[in-house]
This record gives C-alpha cells, structure tokens and sequence, in this order.
C-alpha cells in the first residue's frame, strides 16, 4: 500500500476500494479488472486509488490480506473446540471453519486461487502457514501424553503443507469430481493416520 489511511474517512476509502476490487474481479475476472473499473465501481477518480494503492496487483495483495485475516479470525473462534477434539476431529473443525469463510464469498476465492501463483496469494499462504502451525503446536502441547513428538517443527510442516495446498488445488477448480464433505474427511483421515501411525506406539 502506498499510503496507509489515518483518519476514518480515509479507512472508508481504502476500505471501499478493496470490496471494489473484489466485485470487479467477480465479475470481470482477474486478468481483465482494472484499475479504471475498480475506481469507476468504488466511486472516485483514478488519481484517487493512486494516492493509496500502487497498482492492482497492491489492490489485490490488499484484498487476499483482508481475507485471509477473516479465515484466521474464523479458526481463533473454533480454537477452544479444536483444542479438546481428538486428532481427526480437530483437522475436521479446522478445515470446516476455514470453508465457511471462503462459503460467503465462492467466486471471488475461485478466481483469486486460480491465480494464486501470481497474485501474491503465496505471502498470504505463509502468513496462514504459520498462523495453523502455531494452533497446530498448542495442540501437541495440550496432548503431551498422547502425542509425545521429539521433533515437532518438520512434522506441522508435513501436515500443514499437506492440507493447505490440496485445499488450495480443490478451490481453484469449478469441478474437482468429488463434494467439499468428501475432501474434509478425506484430509482428516489423512492428518489423523499420519500422525496415530507414526506416534501411536508412544502413547
């Protein structure tokens, strides 16, 4: 962001720039949204989006950080609930709260993952990367006895890489073949057979 906003009424701009672009992208696509269309949709002059924002490119680095802030607020209000679930049902709740966010706005999160490689979605990825190992971590902690783990910082990278970018790959197709109940379990057995397998002998 070129210029971050200090008084309210410069928050409401930037803030209707933002949704702005995420309705151009909806309804144009990415690659055809512009900034023209986006300052057009939000009400200002173009000069008007340039005070805040680069380019489109910060525009939608701006929007997928908003979105991302929104699924990690959904998974702090399930931690409570993932916190006392046992393994599989953790994974289950943690991936079922992340798509009741991406449930409220399907399109937008279609086309944005379809780009993913070159939207600046990967910053965000790793930003929800660390934020899920850490409720991951407190998880092992608080099933000490259970899941007594030596080496605990490459198997959260194991098991969060390897629910992310599936869910990642699921978003970005319009048919993947199969329901979102069948990818949940699908990954919940897999997080939860990994980690009974590997450790079960230690409980």
């Amino acid at each position: 962001m070129r210029k971050k906003p200090r008084q309210a009424r410069a928050q409401r701009r930037v803030d209707e720039l933002i949704e702005a672009s995420a309705l151009e992208i909806v309804a144009r696509g990415l690659d055809a949204t512009t900034t023209n269309h986006i300052a057009e949709r939000a009400g200002v002059s173009v000069g008007s989006l340039y005070q805040y924002f680069e380019d489109k490119s910060d525009l939608v680095i701006a929007l997928i950080e908003r979105l991302s802030n929104e699924i990690l607020d959904a998974v702090d209000e399930a931690l409570a609930d993932v916190l006392a679930a046992d393994t599989r049902t953790a994974v289950q709740q943690l991936l079922e709260a992340t798509l009741a966010v991406v449930d409220r706005r399907p399109a937008l999160y279609l086309e944005l993952m379809r780009h993913w490689q070159t939207t600046g979605v990967l910053t965000v990825i790793e930003a929800l990367e660390d934020h899920t190992m850490e409720v991951c971590r407190r998880y092992v902690l608080r099933h000490h006895q259970r899941l007594q783990i030596d080496d605990l910082q490459p198997v959260l990278f194991v098991i969060v890489n390897a629910t992310l970018f599936p869910l990642m790959r699921y978003l970005s197709l319009d048919d993947p073949g199969f329901d979102r109940e069948t990818l949940i379990a699908t990954l919940s057995d897999m997080v939860a057979g990994y980690v009974e397998t590997a450790f079960g002998s230690r409980q």
